[in-house]
């Protein structure tokens, strides 16, 4: 069993304006007011071992699964007995890009991380979502 949210936004903002603002991870806590800073060691591809650092909460290890250049971006972080993963997907749609933001919580544990973060997670999608399309509007990296 699964525990997941997500939140779709139509943008006139091209793939590439997009692409560029996920994976610039300077720009992750200007998109998302719970993110204090996030860093990766190389370039963002599958594989690849980061850092996020939440308000409030130790900075927690992400590795990411899914790279697909202007179409999808996931990764993960291990917590005991569960997988979070943050899901972000690019879709033509008419009259723009639709960006799709997600929160995927998965492990015997589910139930219990979608109530201490995954409820919290996922109500903060929209604004997410809302400032990743005005930031790769307004130019892409932060």
């Amino acid at each position: 069993m699964t525990w997941s949210r997500r939140h779709s936004q139509l943008t006139t903002a091209t793939a590439a304006q997009l692409w560029e603002r996920w994976t610039d991870l300077d720009s992750w806590p200007i998109d998302d007011p719970d993110v204090e800073w996030a860093q990766v060691g190389r370039a963002v591809a599958p594989g690849a071992i980061g850092t996020v650092k939440n308000h409030g909460t130790p900075a927690q290890k992400i590795e990411f699964t899914r790279v697909e250049r202007e179409r999808a971006m996931d990764f993960v972080i291990r917590l005991p007995l569960a997988t979070l993963t943050i899901t972000h997907d690019l879709e033509p749609a008419a009259g723009g890009i639709r960006v799709t933001h997600g929160v995927v919580l998965d492990g015997p544990l589910h139930q219990l991380y979608a109530r201490v973060v995954g409820v919290k997670l996922a109500r903060g999608l929209p604004v997410v979502v809302r400032n990743v399309t005005a930031g790769a509007l307004q130019g892409g990296k932060a």
